[in-house]
């Protein structure tokens, strides 16, 4: 069994979610609407299209084709935001949802510093991804 990493930073605790654990998780923070109107791949800006758009990245997960982390409050004991990463043609591509009332928070750039640390030291790992055409 692979021990997937997770990562503590000074407010943080960063975790490799399971398929079904990352559509939960995307599923509350897209229902947040300021931050689902900044999401480019969600058409339907409504709680049906969330849902629809949370199972598409669960069954992606499940393909390997998209890993999804969850990004902890600590203090808060909560789940706030999520990265994903997934192949593309050009490298690997990363995205983050963080839920609205964090935004100014530094939430991105504390979160993402380990997880794009370990991407670039697992990029051999991470070939054996599929690559999908979107």
């Amino acid at each position: 069994m692979t021990v997937q990493p997770h990562f503590e930073t000074d407010r943080f605790t960063v975790v490799r979610l399971s398929p079904v654990e990352g559509r939960k998780l995307v599923e509350v923070l897209l229902q947040d609407e300021a931050l689902a109107a900044r999401v480019p791949w969600l058409p339907e800006k409504t709680r049906d299209g969330a849902l629809q758009q949370a199972y598409g990245i669960e069954l992606q997960a499940a393909a390997g084709q998209i890993k999804v982390w969850g990004i902890v409050a600590r203090e808060l004991r909560i789940q706030i935001g999520a990265i994903i990463s997934r192949n593309s043609l050009e490298g690997i591509d990363v995205e983050m949802l963080v839920a609205s009332q964090f935004w100014d928070d530094g939430v991105v750039e504390e979160a993402s510093e380990p997880v794009m640390d370990w991407l670039d030291d697992n990029a051999e790992v991470l070939q054996n991804f599929p690559i999908s055409m979107h």
